[in-house]
């Protein structure tokens, strides 16, 4: 092996561990939301879940990439193994479980912690039909629910595509 091969291993192994631990934190913080008597009183949470993109997250795009590289670059490629093809299968399941579960969950609960907090904050002015706090709350919460599920699912999935990587069955 050369030294660009393991640059392009430890990148790799890097981008799962960020990427894949920011949504396992994601679930994590969810958790904390789920159990919060007042959720928009919680200084962590409204630091957590306040607006924007989960660039953290986003690394995981960066899994197939480098693993692909290191597939097509190393001295003995194992293309026609059956294990990078799982692993990349088990990848896909990941991702799409991230798209179309956490993110859109994240972007949920982020939009309820902001009602919440403008109307904690007495920046509410009138209330609209069913925004009143309680029903934020629970808002939130079923948000943080989809999140705590949906990044369980993608950290088992992390955990599999691990085994096969080290297996390499």
């Amino acid at each position: 092996m050369n030294a660009g091969y393991d640059v392009l291993f430890v990148a790799h192994v890097a981008a799962g561990v960020v990427g894949f631990g920011a949504i396992g934190a994601a679930g994590y913080e969810a958790r904390s939301g789920l159990r919060a008597a007042d959720p928009a009183h919680d200084l962590a949470l409204r630091r957590f879940f306040r607006p924007g993109v989960d660039w953290a997250g986003r690394v995981i795009f960066l899994v197939p990439l480098l693993g692909l590289a290191l597939l097509f670059g190393g001295t003995r490629p194992d293309v026609s193994s059956a294990w990078p093809w799982i692993g990349l299968a088990i990848w896909l399941a990941a991702a799409g479980v991230a798209t179309g579960g956490c993110w859109p969950a994240e972007r949920a609960a982020q939009s309820a912690m902001a009602r919440l907090v403008q109307q904690s904050d007495g920046g509410g002015g009138r209330e609209e039909q069913g925004a009143r706090p309680e029903v934020l709350a629970e808002e939130f919460r079923r948000a943080c629910l989809r999140i705590e599920r949906s990044a369980g699912a993608v950290s088992l999935l992390f955990l599999a595509a691990v085994a096969v990587m080290i297996a390499q069955p």
